[in-house]
């Protein structure tokens, strides 16, 4: 089983992400007045109140630090490592309970595997979003498709994707 949850812009900066349901729902902004810090929150179901996932450090449209659950910020290096010689663009992190992501460019869609298993299957894709004739209007938004095995890891596995996404989409991934 895997949950599909969709982004509501191409924006990286400023989307919502979600379920069907809203159960799992995930606010990312970067207001215009601060856009050197982006702002990772999750609603919460049962309360109706959003709690702050992470903060990410900007740079020049470029993350640069980023800060879990109110804790210091790390360098974005130290957080999201390079998978040297192996994978190229590969980038891997743990959840903080000592399972091992990695992130990778697969027939064009990022992918993460848990690098604790032996068989290499993807556990979330990210497929980008489609327009009308190319330049046209969105026909298909972005969306992440995520295992249900990976729900416990989702808030880092969110920010993981936040990072990788914008390095690739400013052709810094390599």
């Amino acid at each position: 089983m895997s949950q599909k949850l969709t982004l509501t812009t191409a924006s990286l900066l400023n989307t919502t992400i979600s379920n069907v349901s809203d159960a799992i729902y995930y606010d990312i902004q970067t207001p215009e007045w601060e856009p050197h810090l982006t702002t990772v929150r999750r609603l919460e179901a049962r309360t109706g109140t959003y709690e702050p996932i992470a903060r990410v450090r900007n740079q020049a449209d470029k993350p640069v630090a980023v800060s879990m659950y109110g804790g210091e910020f790390e360098p974005e290096e130290q957080w999201v490592k390079r998978i040297d010689g192996i994978m190229p663009g590969g980038r891997w992190f743990d959840d903080g309970q000592g399972n091992a992501f990695a992130w990778s460019v697969a027939n064009g869609n990022l992918e993460v595997c848990n690098e604790g298993v032996k068989t290499k299957r993807a556990i979330a894709t990210f497929y980008q979003h489609k327009r009308y004739f190319i330049m046209g209007m969105i026909s298909q938004h972005a969306y992440l498709e995520i295992d249900n095995s990976v729900i416990e890891s989702l808030d880092v596995v969110i920010l993981s994707w936040l990072i990788v996404e914008r390095k690739r989409r400013a052709g810094t991934l390599v």
